[in-house]
């Protein structure tokens, strides 16, 4: 389950919650590519998980979201994720949008604090 909302920081921020299918994150993406977005996302996976989620999987949504984001050149994507099998597959997503040269930069993070103070630093940070 998702919900989306623009802060008055011009971050995007999405939430997510309960056991996240890879059918519901590509429909999630397509809608969410769809809306009004900032250049900056945060999103918070600390209440949900993609434990099910495989390495082929991660790589068809970076496939999706490359596509997507074309016009968001130069923005940022904070994810939080807290949990040890969800960090390390938050990461392999990081890894994977690095891999793959999204036009956005990926960072994965295990507080909202420290996420949101990384989205509003200055780009090239």
């Amino acid at each position: 389950m998702y919900g989306d909302q623009p802060c008055d920081n011009q971050i995007t921020v999405c939430t997510a919650q309960g056991r996240l299918t890879f059918p519901e994150i590509q429909n999630h993406v397509i809608d969410f590519s769809t809306r009004q977005v900032t250049r900056r996302v945060l999103c918070d996976l600390s209440r949900a998980t993609v434990a099910d989620l495989t390495a082929s999987e991660i790589e068809e949504i970076i496939e999706l979201i490359s596509r997507q984001v074309a016009g968001r050149s130069g923005g940022k994507a904070a994810i939080i994720a807290r949990a040890g099998v969800d960090y390390g597959l938050a990461r392999m997503f990081g890894t994977f949008a690095e891999i793959a040269d999204l036009p956005i930069k990926v960072r994965v993070f295990r507080t909202p604090e420290i996420a949101t103070q990384w989205l509003q630093e200055p780009p090239g940070s």
